[in-house]
C-alpha cells in the first residue's frame, strides 16, 4: 500500500513538473512575440526558398514586377524591412503579394478586415501568433513543393510489384507444408529488399515537406477552432480530407517534428524495417500517398493560404505599429493624378520627407548628383507598390489611382553578354514602351534617360520617348541633368528640382524638392572645393559661360 501511494505521488510530481515546464516555455515564447512586435526581423532571409511559392503561378488579377524594377527599388532590402511574419507560409505569401501588386480593391478590403481585427484584439492576435510560430522552421518552405502537378514519377516496372508481392505471400503460405519453398523466397525477398532501399532516395525527397504538411494540417485545425471572427468556409472540410495523410506518413518513418528516422540505427526498429522491406510497405505507401496528394493539391493550397493570410495580416498590423510613420492610401479613379504628403523612404535613415502633386501633367525633376533625385524616385515607386499590396504607405497622405509600376533607375552594362550600357538602356526602355497602350494605367519612373550616349541624340531621343510614355493617363516621373529637356517638355511635364549649395567650403544638400526649373549649377564649384588646379577651374568656368551664352543666343 505504501509503495502504491509513493507511486501515485511520483506520477503526480512528474505530471506537475511537465506542466510547469510547458507553461514556462509558453511564457518565454509569448515574451519573444511581444518583444518582436512592431520591429523588423533580425535574421537571415533565404530569398530563393522564400520566392518558391511566388514562382508557382501568377494570379489573374495581378501582374508581376519586372526584374529591373525589383533591382531599382532594392526589393529584397524592402522585403526584409516590411516582413514581420512568424510562419514560412506567411512569409512566402507576403513575398508573392509584393511582386504581384493587386489591382482589386476587394482583396485589400478583406485583408484590412483581418489587420484591424488583430490590431484591436491583442489576446486573439497573440493566440494566433503562438500557433503560427510552429510553422517557423525552414523546412516549412518546402510545403510549396507539394503543390506541383507531379510529385513522384512511377517507374515503368512499378506495375509488376503487386505480382511480386502475391508470389511472396503464396510462397510463405505453402512453405508451412513444403519447407523447401523457403529457398525460392530468397529471390523475391532480395529483390524487395533492394527496391525498399532504392526507394529511400524517393522518401528523402519528402523528409521536409511531408512532416511540415502534417504540421500545417494541425495548425490549421487549431486556428479553425479559435474564434477569429472571419468567414473560413470550407477549411474544416479541407482539414478532414487531409487528415488521413497524417497516419499514412508514419508508415514512411517520418515524424511530426520534421525529421526522418534513421531506420538502420534505431534500436528496436529492425523487425519493422524487415517487414516493411519484405512487403514493400514503404514503397506502396509513398507512391500511393504522392498520387493522392496530387489530386488534393488544391486542399493544401487552401490551408496554406488560410494560415499564410492570417500571418500576413498580423505582419501588416506589426508594420503599422512600428516607429516608422505610415498611412493607408486613398484610391481615386483612373486619372493623371497623384498626391503625396510627407512621403519618405523607409530604408533611408532620417530620410527627408517630401510632398508631390501630379495633376494633369507628368513630372520632370532636375538637380545635381547626390541631391536626392534617385532616392525620391525610389520612394515614389516603392510606396506605390506597398499601397496596392499592403494598403500601407510611408507618408502622411497617399492619394493614387490603381497603377502598374515600371522603372528604369539602375542599369549596368552587361559585360558577360557583350552589350553596352546604351544598348541595355535601349532594351529596358523598349519594354516600357510596349506597356504604353495597356488598358491599365501605368506609372513610369525613370532616372536619366539614355545617359549612355552623346548629348544631342540623348536629348532628342529622351524627348520623343518621354512624350510617348506620357500618352493616355500614364504618369511619368523622370529625373535628368539635361536642362534642355525642361523647355522641350514644359507643355506635358511640370518642372521640379533639387538644389545643393556650398557652405563653409563643403557641399550641402537639403534633399527637398522644389517647384520650377533648376537655375543654379555647382559642378565647377565642387571641383574648386576639391582642390583641383586653378588652371582647370578657370578654363572650365570660361567654357561654361561661353557655352551658356551660345545656347541662349540660339534660343533667341
Amino acid at each position: 500500500m505504501v509503495y502504491l501511494i509513493i507511486g501515485i505521488i511520483l506520477i503526480f510530481a512528474i505530471v506537475a513538473s511537465l506542466q510547469n515546464t510547458f507553461t514556462a516555455k509558453k511564457k518565454v515564447l509569448l515574451e519573444k512575440i511581444r518583444e518582436a512586435w512592431g520591429k523588423p526581423k533580425d535574421e537571415y532571409f533565404p530569398l530563393e526558398r522564400i520566392g518558391r511559392y511566388a514562382s508557382l503561378d501568377t494570379p489573374a488579377e495581378s501582374y508581376q514586377l519586372s526584374k529591373q524594377t525589383l533591382y531599382d527599388i532594392d526589393f529584397f532590402g524592402l522585403f526584409a524591412f516590411v516582413d514581420r511574419t512568424l510562419s514560412k507560409p506567411g512569409q512566402q505569401i507576403l513575398f508573392k503579394k509584393l511582386i504581384h501588386p493587386l489591382k482589386m480593391e476587394e482583396n485589400l478590403a478583406s485583408q484590412n478586415e483581418k489587420v484591424d481585427l488583430f490590431t484591436s484584439d491583442v489576446s486573439l492576435r497573440e493566440t494566433v501568433q503562438q500557433e503560427l510560430r510552429r510553422l517557423g522552421s525552414n523546412d516549412a518552405y518546402f510545403i510549396t513543393s507539394l503543390m506541383q502537378d507531379k510529385l513522384l514519377e512511377r517507374p515503368s516496372w512499378y506495375k509488376f510489384l503487386p505480382t511480386s508481392m502475391v508470389a511472396v505471400v503464396l510462397l510463405l503460405l505453402f512453405a508451412t507444408n513444403f519447407s523447401v519453398l523457403l529457398i525460392f523466397l530468397i529471390i523475391p525477398l532480395t529483390l524487395n529488399m533492394f527496391i525498399h532501399y532504392w526507394n529511400k532516395n524517393n522518401t528523402f525527397q519528402f523528409m521536409r515537406s511531408f512532416p511540415q504538411l502534417s504540421l500545417l494540417i494541425e495548425v490549421s485545425a487549431n486556428l479553425q477552432r479559435v474564434n477569429i471572427g472571419i468567414d473560413n468556409k470550407g477549411i474544416s472540410e479541407d482539414i478532414n480530407q487531409l487528415k488521413p495523410f497524417q497516419w499514412k506518413m508514419k508508415l514512411l518513418g517520418l515524424v511530426n517534428e520534421g525529421g526522418i528516422k534513421d531506420d538502420l540505427n534505431q534500436m528496436g526498429s529492425y523487425l519493422m524495417e524487415l517487414l516493411k522491406a519484405f512487403f514493400l510497405i514503404e514503397v506502396f505507401t509513398l507512391f500511393h500517398l504522392t498520387r493522392e496528394l496530387e489530386t488534393k493539391k488544391d486542399l493544401i493550397f487552401n490551408l496554406f493560404h488560410f494560415v499564410g493570410e492570417l500571418d500576413v495580416a498580423i505582419s501588416i498590423a506589426s508594420l503599422r505599429a512600428g516607429e516608422a510613420k505610415t498611412c493607408r492610401p486613398e484610391f481615386v479613379p483612373s486619372a493623371k493624378e497623384l498626391h503625396l504628403k510627407n512621403v519618405y523612404h523607409p530604408l533611408v535613415k532620417n530620410c527627408v520627407k517630401n510632398d508631390l502633386s501630379v495633376n494633369g501633367k507628368s513630372m520632370l525633376i532636375t538637380g545635381s548628383n547626390m541631391s536626392g533625385k534617385s532616392t525620391f524616385l525610389r520612394t515614389i515607386i516603392l510606396n506605390s507598390i506597398l499601397a496596392q499590396t499592403l494598403d500601407t504607405c510611408f507618408a502622411d497622405e497617399f492619394r493614387t489611382p490603381k497603377l502598374r509600376q515600371f522603372s528604369s533607375i539602375l542599369i549596368d552594362d552587361n559585360l558577360f553578354a557583350g552589350t553596352s550600357y546604351y544598348f541595355e538602356e535601349v532594351m529596358v526602355m523598349g519594354t516600357l514602351i510596349k506597356e504604353v497602350n495597356s488598358t491599365d494605367q501605368n506609372l513610369f519612373i525613370l532616372d536619366e534617360v539614355f545617359k549612355g550616349t552623346n548629348t544631342i541624340e540623348r536629348i532628342a531621343s529622351a524627348k520623343a520617348i518621354l512624350s510617348y510614355l506620357n500618352r493616355n493617363n500614364n504618369i511619368v516621373i523622370v529625373s535628368t541633368h539635361d536642362i534642355e529637356l525642361s523647355a522641350m517638355l514644359s507643355q506635358e511635364f511640370d518642372l521640379y528640382h533639387f538644389t545643393d549649395s556650398i557652405e563653409n567650403g563643403k557641399l550641402h544638400f537639403d534633399f527637398k524638392m522644389k517647384a520650377g526649373p533648376l537655375t543654379t549649377r555647382n559642378a565647377i564649384k565642387l571641383l574648386e572645393i576639391s582642390d583641383y588646379p586653378a588652371d582647370i577651374i578657370d578654363e572650365a568656368t570660361r567654357l561654361s559661360k561661353s557655352l551658356t551664352e551660345s545656347t541662349i543666343a540660339k534660343k533667341d
